[in-house]
């Protein structure tokens, strides 16, 4: 495993942390999962993006692919491709705003789970422990069939286990709470509703893939998208299925 940082912001104070901290703290949370071939892509920059991760695993990458230059991980073009990395690899990439982070922190992510921190490397350890988590199913075959829910239980009992101050819970909607109605849900920005609107067999068009073999295929929705679900499960023209982030792609195809 390799271990990048990328930082224009002043951080090191904010978040009562260095590098060397930061690595021992992934090294600790990946003790007992063999993470060859794993790089680790740490971004802490000024912009206010809060915090966020994602797991490039399914497929080799190479140092070509290592920059995004489309979506949330554009902020990846500001920074240049490390010399070192490997031929081929799996990626993991971590981002957090330490100007807009403060620790004891509680934050409610996109899943519907309350999770809180204690300190900075609490919450690195459970945000790469739920991307560890994708990159052990899809790369070593372990969680079989389990998502981001499980990814979220896994993680958090995963980071405990080693006395890392993080709670979390799936907050359940309170018995008896009237569902908003369907015009006042409208009002709610959905960047990706056009996409939840597609059923099975429907077709959509690839518009980026950081490895470049899928751009501007057609490829055909397997299923429904899940509510909050920031991916799209599709099948390419090999015959492979993919859990397809939709800012990548664009509804309709030929």
């Amino acid at each position: 495993m390799k271990i990048y940082f990328f930082s224009d912001a002043s951080w090191k104070i904010k978040l009562h942390g260095s590098a060397e901290e930061m690595t021992d703290t992934i090294s600790e949370v990946a003790s007992g999962t063999n993470t060859d071939g794993l790089v680790v892509s740490i971004y802490l920059v000024g912009q206010k993006s809060g915090s966020s991760g994602v797991a490039y695993v399914r497929n080799w990458l190479t140092p070509e692919n290592f920059i995004s230059r489309r979506g949330r991980w554009k902020i990846s073009t500001k920074f240049p491709i490390p010399a070192n990395l490997p031929e081929k690899f799996k990626l993991i990439r971590l981002q957090f705003s330490p100007n807009y982070l403060s620790y004891p922190l509680s934050q409610k992510d996109c899943y519907g789970w309350q999770l809180s921190y204690s300190s900075f490397m609490d919450h690195l350890a459970f945000l790469f422990s739920h991307e560890l988590h994708h990159f052990r199913r899809h790369h070593l075959g372990y969680h079989h069939r389990e998502g981001e829910n499980s990814a979220n239980k896994w993680a958090l009992q995963h980071v405990q286990k080693l006395n890392f101050q993080v709670n979390g819970k799936k907050i359940k909607p309170q018995k008896g709470t009237k569902k908003p109605r369907r015009r006042l849900s409208n009002l709610i920005f959905d960047p990706y509703k056009k996409f939840r609107e597609l059923t099975t067999g429907d077709k959509i068009t690839i518009k980026f893939d950081p490895r470049g073999k899928y751009d501007n295929e057609i490829a055909a929705v397997l299923r429904p998208v899940r509510t909050n679900s920031r991916r799209i499960v599709i099948e390419t023209n090999d015959g492979k299925h993919w859990r397809w982030p939709m800012e990548w792609v664009a509804s309709g195809g030929e």
